[in-house]
């Protein structure tokens, strides 16, 4: 195969031999001018000096004979310039769209356009959308003055800045592409080159036609375009000819060189595949690479990256028989961890909120997950190891992980920097993350210092490519550092993010690599001029191939079109000539694209694929197009057992029984019925649930606080053995809403009951308890004898499982035990809704459910209430009834009950346990009959032959903390 800069450079050499080293060759790119002085160097049959081979930007910037200024400082003069317009111009405010500005003004100037003309038709537009009628008859708000009369300063603030620049011999691109083309006759004449050869251009704007057809003009240029008669057809739709087309009828050049008919004649093999995601695509490229490489070990391969976020997925993907490649796009520094990292960093700084103390000082506190998304960055985290290496640091061995653990404990919400310096133990990496930034010479040195610390880590181990983030990193803060410096406006925390991010974005770290490599990893815009046997274009998607229409200017799109200013339609068309150039003289090609999917944002294929297949397949019988989808091969196959057994082997049973001679609860009752296996992670295992911050309160923590109110009320009661009368309640419900809001803050421990959701779990909070309150002030249970608060009651029960007695410790934690009247009640309050019907207990289920059956969780829970209270007061009632001196024993009737915050209305219910013999209507001892059923129980739980397993109620899983382990 013959590439087009092959062809070029044999033309060149055959027709300029003489004067060959006096010749000025221009082409789209550095890569394209590399591979062309090396076709040339093939091309030529004896020693030559090489003739001068430039990039077009190159070329025009050393023709204009100024310093091109970079995007920061000519937004930073642009600003001083529009502040002599207008003194209150905002400095944060103009940044978001200074860059777009100096933009248009770049392609106004590389376009030509006449400036005055244009500035009057904006001016005209913007005086005729202040005569909307939505306007008519108002006056105009101060923000729609401060939009109007930006559009009147822009150009004098144009005029203003290319005078500035000029008087100080700098430019920015458009600018000096206008002075080239202005002055292109004379430098045409004063020029040394014999000759000027643009080679494989397309997409020219106006200044760089004016240049190329003044030299033609002057018989001091030649042109080499590379075009097919595929897309040069007259009347095609096809845009990837548009503007080649344009050339070839208005240029007037003696010979159009040249146009070939390759993608209508050549033999091609197109296999287009949709992947299932955008990172199998790489996967799925190394893998052709090898099929390639299999056929022919020195194939020249070019993979194509629209979407250069997949380099990294590729460069994973090539096989390590590949040893020479060259990547010649570099990796994004947007795409690195240390990027993560600052980002991170401003988003800590900029997102904390100004919070009110007690003292009445207002404190900049910082929020607690951006505070642990950063402590827990894997940079971080590696100079906590650094640390905990470090003998003579000992002090601040594991700080970091201290200070995530004090967060959760102390359940901050919002921490201030005083208070992270405070548990940071003052060291340096807490200085640097947590001080706060007042302007951008605060950010520079923590930039600085930062780079210093993370310097120590890596600078000594084998962490190359870390080291060379931070040396890149530390080019760009200097860079900042430099321009900013002698300023005397002080940046702002979000504008100076702007600012490096800017820098950040055009960034690249680059690699090192053969530059002509059989295999060769580009962007798109990289292949211009360029040609490849074998092409892997990979995210061949619309809205990527090619990049979505983005109106990517301050000019409305009319004015753009009126005065020939580039829009998304010459960026489509540019595009589809870089694709199909690419395919010409192509005779492998694989076009990758992400099948659609149910994901938003998914994309289709794109629009050239289907050209493909619609149109160019059909018309070349030599094209052999397939359409395919990859699949994934699963080589290996693993057993997967749904279910997850525990033998109870003598270690485990050993194990359940200390822990039933510990207490046998009605949550663990409950617990092991509903799901054995998560009885075994709780109580055997002991796998504790992650803490987290609460920044609003949960169900559970809603309970506690509903829990700790009524116990501070009823504590005095407990205490000094009065009841609780009329007048007790009333003062109760006055200072219910205090109680409330004290505990909602001791409970929370930092998430406020002023605000969102916290506010109106507080409201109802106040209200349930109010209603509780009023309840029991108009009840007949007043006076009330509060015996108990949180009190645990137990009895110990002997059990025979085999040769072996165990003592089994029933126990139970009584919310409250009180007295009215003969009745003594132990309740338990429930924040969730409960209905007398869930209590009942048919007798004839009890032998057969009873103790099986999730559905009878709260009647167990009575069940093992009563129990226990009735053996407490048989063998021990003087540790229940102290404050019922006025209170008979045997008169007393005891009950257990709930009382549930959500159903008020229902009062405290109880349950029946009416145990009856065999026959259903003898009765039982209540004693007797609940241990046969407890010693039943327990002796299944210890049964060898009854595994520990999960449960096949999903609904026992929706709230459990274990139910990733089981995969539900």
């Amino acid at each position: 195969m013959q590439t087009f800069l092959e062809l070029s450079a044999k033309y060149v050499y055959e027709k300029y031999k003489e004067n060959i080293s006096d010749l000025c060759i221009v082409l789209p790119s550095r890569r394209a001018s590399f591979f062309f002085k090396n076709a040339l160097a093939q091309a030529a049959t004896e020693p030559i000096w090489s003739p001068e081979v430039s990039a077009m930007e190159d070329f025009i910037c050393r023709l204009a004979k100024t310093d091109v200024l970079e995007p920061i400082n000519l937004q930073l003069e642009l600003y001083d310039l529009m502040r002599e317009q207008d003194p209150t111009l905002d400095f944060d405010q103009f940044v978001t769209w200074a860059a777009t500005l100096l933009d248009d003004f770049s392609r106004i100037d590389q376009n030509l356009v006449h400036t005055g003309k244009l500035f009057e038709y904006l001016g005209e537009a913007k005086a005729l959308e202040r005569w909307d009628p939505k306007y008519l008859g108002k006056e105009f708000s101060p923000t729609m003055r401060k939009y109007f009369s930006l559009w009147d300063n822009i150009e004098k603030t144009y005029h203003n800045l290319k005078k500035r620049l000029l008087e100080k011999k700098q430019a920015y691109t458009g600018m000096a592409f206008r002075k080239v083309a202005d002055n292109i006759d004379h430098i045409a004449k004063e020029s040394d080159c014999a000759q000027y050869i643009f080679i494989g251009l397309n997409a020219l704007t106006a200044s760089e036609e004016k240049i190329i057809k003044t030299l033609l003009k002057h018989e001091k240029a030649e042109v080499l375009f590379d075009s097919d008669e595929f897309y040069m057809e007259e009347n095609t739709p096809n845009r990837a000819g548009s503007f080649l087309r344009k050339y070839k009828s208005t240029w007037k050049l003696p010979e159009w060189r040249w146009q070939q008919n390759l993608l209508l004649t050549d033999d091609k093999e197109i296999n287009v595949i949709g992947v299932a995601n955008a990172s199998m695509q790489g996967k799925l490229a190394g893998q052709l690479l090898q099929e390639i490489r299999q056929q022919d070990k020195h194939a020249q391969v070019a993979i194509v990256l629209p979407d250069e976020t997949l380099l990294l997925p590729v460069l994973h993907s090539i096989p390590e028989n590949i040893p020479n490649y060259n990547v010649t796009m570099g990796l994004s520094f947007k795409g690195t961890p240390l990027f993560n990292l600052i980002d991170l960093l401003f988003e800590v700084h900029l997102t904390g909120i100004t919070q009110l103390q007690e003292s009445g000082y207002k404190v900049y506190q910082y929020h607690h997950l951006s505070v642990t998304k950063l402590l827990t960055h894997p940079f971080i985290r590696r100079y906590e190891l650094y640390v905990n290496d470090q003998p003579d640091q000992e002090k601040y061995h594991g700080m970091i992980q201290r200070v995530l653990d004090k967060i959760v404990e102390d359940n901050k919400v919002l921490v201030s920097a005083q208070e992270l310096l405070k548990l940071g133990q003052q060291h340096p990496l807490f200085e640097v993350l947590f001080k706060t930034w007042r302007d951008c010479d605060d950010i520079i040195a923590s930039m600085y210092r930062l780079i210093d610390l993370l310097r120590e880590v890596y600078s000594h181990g084998h962490n190359t490519i870390e080291t060379e983030y931070l040396y890149i990193f530390y080019t760009l803060v200097k860079r900042l550092d430099t321009i900013f410096d002698c300023r005397e406006h002080k940046i702002s925390v979000r504008s100076f993010r702007k600012f490096l991010y800017e820098l950040i974005s055009s960034t690249r770290l680059p690699f090192s690599g053969e530059p002509i490599a059989d295999l060769q990893i580009m962007g798109m815009l990289e292949t211009r001029a360029l040609d490849f046997e074998n092409l892997i274009i990979l995210s061949v998607n619309e809205n990527t191939l090619p990049a979505p229409k983005r109106h990517q200017s301050l000019m409305p799109y009319d004015v753009l079109r009126e005065f020939g200013l580039p829009t998304y339609s010459e960026t489509e068309g540019a595009t589809a000539y870089n694709f199909y150039r690419l395919l010409q003289r192509a005779k492998r090609v694989n076009l990758l694209y992400v099948l659609p999917s149910d994901t938003y944002g998914s994309g289709e294929k794109s629009r050239f694929i289907l050209q493909l297949q619609n149109d160019l397949a059909l018309r070349n019988p030599n094209i052999k197009f397939r359409d395919m989808t990859a699949a994934v091969e699963q080589k290996m196959k693993r057993e997967y057992h749904e279910d997850i057994l525990i033998e109870k082997d003598a270690q485990t049973i050993e194990q359940l029984k200390k822990e039933l001679q510990r207490g046998l609860y009605p949550s663990h009752l409950n617990m092991y019925i509903n799901c054995s296996l998560q009885y075994y992670f709780t109580r055997i295992a002991k796998m504790q649930e992650v803490e987290e911050v609460e920044e609003q309160l949960g169900a559970d923590k809603f309970g506690t606080l509903v829990h700790q109110v009524l116990e501070d009320f009823f504590r005095e009661f407990e205490q000094t053995a009065k009841p609780i009368e009329v007048a007790d309640v009333e003062l109760m419900l006055t200072q219910l809403p205090g109680q409330v809001k004290m505990e909602f803050s001791r409970v929370t421990r930092g998430a406020m009951p002023e605000r969102g959701m916290n506010h109106l779990l507080y409201k109802v909070a106040v209200q349930v308890l109010e209603k509780y309150l009023q309840n029991l002030l108009h009840s007949d249970e007043l006076p009330l004898y509060v015996l108990r608060l949180e009190e645990t009651l137990s009895a110990t029960l002997p059990v025979q499982v085999g040769d072996e007695e165990v003592q089994v410790r029933i126990a139970g934690k009584a919310d409250r035990i009180d007295l009215t009247g003969h009745s003594l009640r132990v309740i338990d309050y429930k924040t969730g809704k409960v209905e007398p019907g869930q209590l009942k207990v048919k007798p004839e289920e009890v032998e057969l459910q009873f103790t099986t059956d999730p559905k009878y969780d709260k009647a167990r829970q009575l069940w093992l209430y009563q129990y226990v209270l009735q053996r407490t007061l048989k063998e021990q009632p003087e540790t229940i009834l102290r404050n019922a001196q006025h209170v008979e024993p045997w008169s007393i009737q005891p009950h257990s009950g709930i009382l549930s915050f959500r159903n008020l209305d229902a009062g405290v219910m109880t349950s029946e346990f009416n145990f009856t013999e065999a026959d259903g209507a003898t009765p039982k001892d209540f004693i007797a009959a609940s241990e046969a059923l407890l010693s039943d129980f327990v002796r299944r739980m210890l049964d060898p032959e009854e595994p520990i397993r999960k449960t096949n109620d999903l609904d026992v899983c929706q709230w459990c903390p274990y139910r990733g382990i089981c995969a539900r």
